[in-house]
């Protein structure tokens, strides 16, 4: 099934909104796995991820800031999937979540690891300073 096939796009039930987000999945034989989302309409999500999915296996989709949603995996073709959802959820909902600032501690070091090993300077570069060999005048 692509999302190029006329035939797939015509049994869609709902408009599907674009995404690429990391979520989880809980399914019956591998536990909690991650997932990555492509698109998500009201009563669907489409993904991809590294297993061996089942047509007709039950699952619950984990997406960040929603609740979890339950469903079914309605196909697969390769690493993609699709899950058919048992109850609508709000497309607009689901996004990204927000980036967690990190605190910059004050003082922050370079690793000594990460430090160059010599003082180094970039060869024939130099600062030019007013005098006989420049014949410039510098405010």
């Amino acid at each position: 099934m692509s999302d190029n096939d006329p035939d797939f796009l015509s049994k869609r039930l709902h408009d599907r909104q674009r995404r690429l987000l990391k979520a989880r999945m809980r399914h019956p034989h591998y536990g909690e796995i991650d997932i990555l989302i492509r698109d998500v309409s009201e009563r669907g999500v489409g993904g991809r991820c590294e297993l061996d999915l089942t047509v007709g296996d039950n699952v619950i989709i984990i997406l960040p800031d929603c609740a979890p949603a339950e469903g079914r995996i309605a196909w697969r073709k390769g690493h993609a999937f699709g899950v058919q959802l048992d109850a609508p959820i709000n497309p607009e909902t689901v996004k990204n979540p927000a980036p967690t600032e990190r605190p910059v501690e004050p003082g922050y070091q370079v690793p000594a690891v990460f430090r160059p090993s010599v003082e180094t300077k970039r060869p024939g570069f130099r600062t030019r300073s007013p005098g006989a060999d420049t014949k410039t005048e510098w405010s």
